[in-house]
């Protein structure tokens, strides 16, 4: 669904442009979804969807975006037998396929757009040219190789939960931990500091890091045995 701000549908939108016929489009005052669209969307989705659907329920993997947890949007998935899972709240940049893979080639071949419309004399990248361009945007974005790489990067297809586990535990990581697994031998002066000092530290955030994946822990080790090596 392209949702466009504004109250009514410009008959340029659909007669000046090259906009697929299959596309979903609407309006709204701010130019954001709403209960009433969401519903709109998903009933298109599940036409489209229908088609080469395999089994007999379909997974609708959600950002828990209130819009999507309405008792008509949740009867209306019941009807149609669509399971739906939303996403914990604060984890989209690991969970989504769209966040995490998606998005930045669509940016780029968006910028794309505009940059050869300005070279070619266009002095405002408006709603039309937006609708102009969008499928040729979208095509590119949207390849197979790209979707399925989305969903292998989040751990959802094929299902690898460690894939994001992993990211979490380094996040969390202590400070120091973060710091000395860099490699540096410096304190925060600069100064060097001593190799007994190092030895320490170094067991210390390997005890720490117990809990941690082996995997990590072994890469722990060989930086700090690098570290010590070049004092």
């Amino acid at each position: 669904m392209i949702i466009v701000p504004g109250v009514i549908h410009q008959e340029s939108w659909y007669m000046t442009t090259k906009i697929p016929g299959h596309y979903l489009m609407a309006t709204s005052e701010t130019g954001y979804n709403n209960d009433d669209l969401t519903i709109k969307w998903l009933a298109h989705f599940q036409r489209f969807s229908a088609k080469r659907q395999e089994g007999v329920y379909p997974l609708l993997l959600l950002d828990g975006f209130s819009s999507d947890c309405t008792k008509e949007f949740l009867d209306y998935c019941d009807q149609h037998k669509i399971i739906v899972f939303c996403l914990p709240p604060h984890l989209s940049h690991l969970l989504q396929p769209l966040d995490v893979v998606i998005f930045q080639p669509y940016k780029h071949y968006h910028a794309e757009a505009v940059e050869k419309a300005t070279q070619s004399g266009c002095k405002d990248f408006n709603k039309s040219e937006f609708l102009n361009t969008i499928n040729i945007i979208r095509q590119q974005t949207f390849k197979p190789s790209t979707v399925r790489s989305g969903f292998r990067a989040t751990g959802l297809i094929p299902y690898n939960s460690e894939i994001v586990i992993s990211k979490l535990k380094e996040a969390t990581l202590p400070p120091r931990l973060a710091v000395l697994t860099s490699g540096s031998s410096k304190s925060a002066s600069g100064i060097p500091l001593p190799i007994l000092t190092l030895k320490a530290m170094g067991e210390e955030l390997q005890l720490e890091a117990k809990e941690l994946s082996p995997s990590f822990q072994h890469k722990l080790k060989l930086v700090l045995q690098g570290g010590l090596t070049l004092v």
